[in-house]
C-alpha cells in the first residue's frame, strides 16, 4: 500500500480544486440550462448550443419554437449538425460535416478573461442553400482574442428555409409564413439578447455581419420590423443590394405557386400539410435552391429597398465587395444589357476608355460592377444621405500562390482574412498576414465603436456624397473615389432596381 503524506494529500486537494475552478470557468448558464465548453489559449468556446427547438416532423415549415430545456450540464464542445443541403460543393465554406434537420445551433467564442465585450453575430453565405456556422473558415478565435464575443449560427437552407404553399397558408393564415431561415436568424438574435451576458457579451452592443447570402440577410434584417433593436451595427460583405424579391402570393410568379409546382412534381397535387411534411428529406433537398421572398410580416421589402425608402435601421454600416465577384457567375454581357437597357453601349464604351482593356474584358468589369459592386456602394450612399454613418470598401488581396495569375479576389475570398483562418490549401506570405490583421482590426474596432479607424491603420473615410469614397483594401490600402463612368453605371443599375421594386406586387 502506498501511504499518502499530509502534504501530498494537500497537493491532491489543491489540484482537484484547480480543476474544479477551471471546469467552472468553462461553463455558462443560459435560459435553457448549463453548457460546458472548452478553453483554447485565450478564448473559451461553446459549440452546438440549440437556440430553438428542432424544426422536424410537425415543426417542419413552421416558425422556430423555443428551445427545449435540459437538466445537468450539456456538452458544448462539438459543433451541432449543419442544416440539410446538397453535397456538390467542396470549397472551404462548404466543409459542413454532419447534416440533420435538427440543426438550429449556434456557437460562441469569447475572451477567457472576464469582462463585458461587444458582440459580433455572423451569418454565413452559400446562396441561401449551402453552408453552416461550424466550418473551419468561420472559427471565431482570432477575432475573439481582440476583445469581442463571436457568435456564428446555423439557419434553415434551401426549400426547408424558404417555402410557401397554399396548404401551409390555410393552416396558419395569420402566422409567419415562408421565410423560415430569416425567422431563424431573428430567433438567434433574440437568443443573443437574452443570453449573451452569460458569455461576457454586451447585448446593447451587437454587430451583425454576413457574407453573400449572409450579407443579403443583413440587408433584409435592416428593414425587418421583427429585427428592430436586435443589433446596433451591421457589416455587409458581397451582398449586392439591388435584387428584387417576388411575393408570397400575387402576380404571375409567387412563392406559393413555386411551392405548388414542386409538390405537383412529386405527385402531390392539392397536397395537405401532412403530406408535405412527410416528403422524404432527400426529395426536399434535391434541386432545393431557394431564396427569400416578400411575405409581408418577416420579409417586407427587397434587400436594398429600405435604404431608398429611408426606413432601414439607423445604425453604422460597413458595406462592400471583392475585386473578382465575377467568380460567382452570371455576370455576363447579356445580364448587363438586360439591366442597363439603352445605357449599355455608352457605359460599355466608357469602361473600355477607363480600364484600357479590350471590349470583352471591359464588358465583364461593367457587368460585375452593376450586378454586384456598385449596388453596395449605392446603399452606402443612401445610408449616408439618410443621416447614418457608412463605410464602403473594395477588397483586392489574393493569397501569394495565386497572386500573379488571379483576376482578383474571388467571391468570398475576404473571409479567411477577416477571420484569420487561412485555408490549408492556400499559402500566405507576410503581406497576407498583414492584410488579415488589418481586416480583423477594422472589423473589431467597428464592432466596438461604430468606426473602423484606429492608430496605425490606413485612414478609412466615411461615405458622404457622390462620387462614392471607399477604401481599396489589398497590396496598397488607400481611400479611392469612383470614376465618373462608374457613378453613371451605379445610377443606371439602381434606377433599374427601383423600377423592379416598385413593379413587384406586395402581399
Amino acid at each position: 500500500m502506498i501511504r499518502t503524506t499530509s502534504w501530498a494529500r494537500c497537493a491532491v486537494a489543491m489540484a482537484a480544486a484547480m480543476l474544479a475552478t477551471g471546469a467552472a470557468a468553462q461553463q455558462a448558464t443560459i435560459d435553457t440550462g448549463t453548457v460546458l465548453g472548452t478553453r483554447a489559449a485565450d478564448t473559451l468556446v461553446f459549440k452546438g448550443i440549440p437556440y430553438a427547438a428542432p424544426p422536424v416532423g410537425p415543426l417542419r415549415w413552421k416558425a422556430p419554437q423555443p428551445a427545449v430545456s435540459w437538466t445537468g450540464v450539456r456538452d458544448a464542445r462539438s459543433f451541432g449538425a449543419a442544416c440539410p443541403q446538397g453535397s456538390e460543393h467542396k470549397e472551404p465554406w462548404a466543409q459542413v460535416g454532419a447534416i440533420s434537420e435538427d440543426c438550429l445551433f449556434l456557437n460562441v467564442w469569447r475572451p477567457a478573461r472576464p469582462g463585458r465585450y461587444p458582440v459580433m453575430v455572423f451569418l454565413h453565405g452559400g446562396g441561401f442553400t449551402y453552408g453552416a456556422a461550424g466550418v473551419p473558415l468561420y472559427d471565431g478565435a482570432a477575432l475573439a482574442k481582440r476583445g469581442v464575443v463571436i457568435v456564428t449560427i446555423n439557419y434553415r437552407l434551401g426549400r426547408l428555409g424558404f417555402f410557401a404553399h397554399p396548404a401551409l397558408t390555410r393552416e396558419d393564415p395569420s402566422g409567419q409564413l415562408g421565410n423560415y431561415a430569416v425567422m431563424d436568424q431573428v430567433t438567434a438574435l433574440q437568443w443573443v439578447r437574452r443570453n449573451i451576458t452569460n458569455f461576457g457579451g454586451d447585448p446593447a452592443n451587437v454587430t451583425l455581419f454576413g457574407e453573400s447570402a449572409g450579407a443579403g440577410s443583413v440587408q433584409i434584417l435592416m428593414g425587418a420590423p421583427l429585427a428592430k433593436g436586435l443589433f446596433h451595427k451591421a457589416i455587409s460583405e458581397s451582398g449586392a443590394g439591388s435584387s428584387p424579391l417576388f411575393p408570397i402570393r400575387g402576380g404571375m410568379l409567387n412563392a406559393e405557386r413555386v411551392g405548388e409546382m414542386w409538390a405537383d412534381s412529386l405527385g402531390l397535387k392539392n397536397a395537405t400539410t401532412e403530406q408535405l411534411r412527410a416528403v422524404p428529406l432527400a426529395d426536399v433537398v434535391k434541386n432545393g435552391r431557394a431564396f427569400p421572398f416578400i411575405d409581408g410580416k418577416v420579409v417586407v421589402q427587397s434587400p436594398g429597398e429600405p435604404f431608398y425608402r429611408g426606413d432601414e435601421a439607423k445604425i453604422p454600416l460597413i458595406i462592400g465587395s471583392n475585386s473578382n465577384e465575377s467568380s460567382l457567375g452570371g455576370m455576363t454581357e447579356a445580364a448587363a444589357k438586360a439591366l442597363l437597357g439603352d445605357d449599355f453601349t455608352a457605359l460599355r464604351d466608357g469602361y473600355v476608355a477607363m480600364t484600357g482593356k479590350p471590349v470583352a474584358a471591359a464588358t465583364t468589369d461593367l457587368a460585375e460592377d452593376v450586378g454586384f459592386v456598385l449596388p453596395s456602394f449605392a446603399l452606402a450612399d443612401r445610408h449616408a444621405a439618410n443621416g447614418q454613418k457608412a463605410f464602403a470598401y473594395d477588397f483586392d488581396q489574393v493569397f501569394v500562390d495565386r497572386r500573379a495569375t488571379a483576376a482578383g479576389t474571388d467571391h468570398g475570398g475576404e473571409l479567411e482574412y477577416v477571420f484569420g483562418t487561412k485555408a490549408a490549401e492556400h499559402s500566405w506570405d507576410a503581406q497576407d498576414v498583414a492584410v488579415s490583421k488589418m481586416m480583423g482590426d477594422y472589423w473589431v474596432r467597428f464592432a466596438k465603436t461604430g468606426d473602423p479607424n484606429g492608430a496605425g491603420a490606413p485612414k478609412w473615410p466615411p461615405v458622404t456624397t457622390a462620387p462614392t469614397h471607399y477604401l481599396a483594401i489589398g497590396t496598397k490600402t488607400q481611400a479611392v473615389r469612383l470614376q465618373p463612368i462608374q457613378e453613371r453605371a451605379k445610377a443606371a443599375a439602381m434606377a433599374d432596381a427601383q423600377k423592379k421594386w416598385a413593379a413587384m406586387p406586395k402581399p
